[in-house]
């Protein structure tokens, strides 16, 4: 490839984002592993989850501006289509992880405990309530 070296740089650190997306979805896969087989800790493990769940989807919005503005490279196209790909299924993953937590979450037998006793998980009752609902 021959790019600028601001084109480069961009690059770069999209590719590091790239790993980064790949460590948070596999942190919240070891997450839904460890935590979802039972109902303990509820008032702990909501928060963290909604936690990881903000950060994810905060990061798929910096990784598509990235997206968007490195498409703009005809010197990179190959290589964000490769990138794209990967992060889709990447992103399947996401989903799929997703779903089981939102299974764990439904199961729990007051939510509106937690939703009215725990300021994170109150700050974020439209999502939790959105999961309940589905």
């Amino acid at each position: 490839m021959n790019l600028n070296e601001t084109v480069q740089m961009a690059y770069e650190e999209f590719e590091t984002n790239v790993r980064k997306l790949d460590q948070l979805i596999s942190q919240l896969e070891l997450w839904s592993d460890e935590y979802t087989i039972n109902h303990k800790k509820e008032e702990v493990r909501v928060p963290e989850y909604i936690e990881l769940h903000l950060n994810l989807e905060a990061f798929k919005g910096e990784l598509e501006e990235q997206i968007n503005e490195l498409s703009k490279e005809e010197a990179l196209k190959e290589a964000i289509e490769n990138a794209q790909a990967h992060i889709e299924e990447r992103l399947q993953a996401y989903e799929e992880t997703e779903a089981i937590i939102h299974d764990w979450i439904r199961e729990i037998k007051n939510p509106y405990m937690l939703i009215n006793n725990i300021s994170v998980v109150q700050k974020n009752k439209e999502f939790i309530e959105s999961i309940l609902n589905a």
